[in-house]
């Protein structure tokens, strides 16, 4: 009797794995078609003349396409992280306002009717409003018996923010709160700069005891003929505080002559009348910071100068290059097809004709 030909099943599915209504091809060793139920029709069986077709067939393409696709996404996760290489330098025109951050230093700051500290309350409002001061130039003046420019007038609010945090109480050796000596600083500080809109950001409890020092009037008209605007914040309550003194033994208070604690209270009048004078507006600390955001807008709302050119330095931005590379993935992606051929359906071969 002649021998049977080997054949071969493939089973016949609306759509495969790859979305594409193609054959899935079993190798000759797989599991027997049923001979019966309702997925009989599914299965053909091919002759021994297509076993080498359909047995021959591979997945190459299948895992190139794969890889292509990871291969896209990786890019793409790559590119969202904005990879930066390379420097560029360009010249900038600087516009906006300068302001000056006017810190008192003197030691009524230690007092603590302003939780933690008034000092440690005005280094808040001041980093907080640094970092609503983006696009103007930012300077620190600390001051308490006379001034001096802690940070001069910079762009770079970095910087600024760093110098502020080295602002403590004694910072300035001569005692007292002398407003005159500030203002006076304040204007040597945009000269140097040649600056357009002049702001001094006065954080102070204002109180000035000494009868030496310049009266408020005076103050105000110095800072008027200099071109400065000043917005005061008074760091302080009206009630007051005593002021503690670390010491060797333990902390003690600050006392007048007499023996008694000396009470530091905020001085609301003076520095109300010293920002109305010059065109600007007092605030006191507020638990919700309405302060900060007041004297902030009161900033914006001001009509920035130029304030000259400087070189800006920045790393390249490089995400365009994975970018690129994962697009030409995808779309190597597309032009690939997908490595299982297409199975073509042939009667199987007739027997030989027995002699």
């Amino acid at each position: 009797m002649p021998e049977k030909p080997a054949t071969t099943a493939i089973r016949i599915l609306p759509r495969d794995d790859d979305g594409n209504g193609w054959s899935r091809i079993l190798p000759p060793r797989a599991p027997k078609p049923p001979l019966e139920g309702e997925h009989r029709a599914d299965w053909i069986v091919l002759g021994a003349g297509w076993a080498g077709l359909v047995d021959g067939a591979s997945a190459p393409r299948t895992r190139l396409r794969r890889a292509l696709l990871v291969s896209a996404v990786a890019l793409f996760a790559l590119a969202a992280a904005r990879p930066q290489w390379g420097r560029e330098e360009r010249e900038v025109t600087l516009s906006g306002v300068d302001v000056i951050l006017a810190m008192d230093t003197s030691f009524s700051m230690d007092a603590r009717d302003v939780p933690p500290s008034r000092m440690e309350r005005a280094r808040y409002i001041a980093a907080s409003l640094l970092e609503r001061l983006s696009g103007n130039r930012v300077g620190i003046v600390a001051f308490s018996g006379s001034a001096f420019t802690s940070c001069p007038l910079t762009p770079d609010l970095g910087a600024a923010r760093t110098l502020l945090s080295g602002i403590a109480t004694g910072a300035v050796e001569s005692p007292g709160t002398n407003l005159a000596a500030l203002v006076a600083e304040a204007a040597r500080a945009f000269d140097r700069e040649g600056s357009g809109e002049r702001v001094v950001v006065l954080l102070t409890d204002g109180q000035q005891d000494d009868l030496r020092l310049t009266p408020v009037d005076e103050v105000a008209e110095a800072a008027r003929t200099a071109g400065i605007t000043v917005f005061a914040i008074g760091v302080g309550t009206a009630g007051g505080a005593t002021i503690p003194v670390p010491t060797d033994s333990g902390p003690t208070l600050m006392r007048d002559g007499a023996g008694s604690p000396i009470v530091s209270r905020l001085d609301t009048d003076a520095l109300s009348r010293l920002a109305a004078l010059t065109g600007g507006a007092f605030h006191e600390v507020n638990p919700r910071d309405r302060e900060i955001e007041a004297v902030a807008a009161a900033v914006a709302g001001l009509a920035g100068g130029e304030l000259g050119e400087e070189v800006a330095r920045r790393h390249r931005e490089q995400f365009w290059i994975p970018t690129a590379l994962a697009l030409a993935a995808l779309l190597a992606y597309g032009l690939v097809a997908p490595g299982v051929r297409r199975a073509r359906v042939a009667p199987a071969a007739s027997p030989p004709a027995p002699s």
